[in-house]
């Protein structure tokens, strides 16, 4: 290798054959405080979509319309 190979960095690109990989531990060490925390992520984004899915709902109620047409067929059946 040259000297100016050796400044330019062409010779730094190629990956050396004896590399070993080795784990991170620190995610290992994390997982105990991420998984509670996406499962509350997760029950937090069920609750708000059901609540939005419930004020949906009773806005459409309170209007006349609906979305859903089997409470259609039933609103039409009771009439």
């Amino acid at each position: 290798m040259s000297a100016s190979e050796r400044f330019s960095g062409a010779a730094l690109s190629a990956a050396p054959d004896n590399v070993i990989y080795l784990a991170d531990h620190s995610v290992v060490l994390a997982l105990p405080a991420l998984i509670p925390a996406f499962v509350i992520v997760g029950v937090v984004l069920y609750v708000v979509a059901k609540d939005r899915r419930a004020e949906r709902d009773e806005k459409a109620e309170q209007t006349g319309e609906s979305d859903n047409p089997e409470t259609d067929r039933v609103d039409d059946e009771e009439k």
